[in-house]
């Protein structure tokens, strides 16, 4: 192709996002790898809401979306690819504002408050707070210090440190979705 650009988005949004996604929330759940998690409804029906906000946002056809999000479902189902969602939730602090943030930031800008992204937040939050997958970061002393005190701190503290502590509504749904992924 002349032009990578949209493939790598494509790659970073849907593969990778909905990867940061599942090993975040899915581990709240218990579950320990990919294929597991893709087998509960409940995180499929979160990684495809993901998948609508993130190809909304893409510049590529319709009907290649779909046939790319088609193949991750059939790869992600296969047993015999035992990816560990541990594993994958390391170096959040680094993988989320290329994976996740630009969703959040080009849905607001369109006047919608992202379930999905704000859902990858608030997991990532929990993450943080000791839920789920342990925490394995390159910047652990950094994300470690904004979860303390209040979930609502937490949240707060989380969306300054990416950027997003003063957009209208994601506050709110980070800290509703935490509270029911928590619950």
């Amino acid at each position: 192709v002349a032009d990578v650009e949209p493939f790598e988005r494509r790659k970073l949004a849907l593969l990778n996002g909905s990867h940061s996604l599942l090993a975040y929330a899915a581990t709240i759940l218990g579950h320990q790898t990919v294929d597991e998690a893709i087998a509960d409804p409940r995180c499929q029906s979160w990684v495809e809401q993901w998948w609508d906000e993130a190809c909304a946002q893409l510049p590529l056809p319709e009907a290649e979306l779909a046939a790319y999000r088609q193949a991750l479902l059939s790869r992600y189902r296969n047993p015999n690819i035992r990816h560990a969602l541990a594993q994958i939730a390391s170096d959040g602090s680094l993988k989320l504002p290329v994976r996740i943030v630009p969703t959040l930031r080009a849905d607001l800008a369109a006047g919608r408050v992202p379930e999905g992204a704000c859902r990858a937040v608030a997991a990532w939050v929990l993450h943080l707070r000791g839920l789920g997958a342990p925490v394995k970061d390159v910047n652990a002393a950094e994300v470690l210090s904004l979860v303390g005190g209040s979930l609502a701190d937490a949240v707060a503290a989380v969306l300054g440190y990416l950027g997003l502590a003063d957009e209208p509504g994601v506050a709110e749904a980070v800290g509703r979705l935490a509270s029911e992924l928590a619950a």
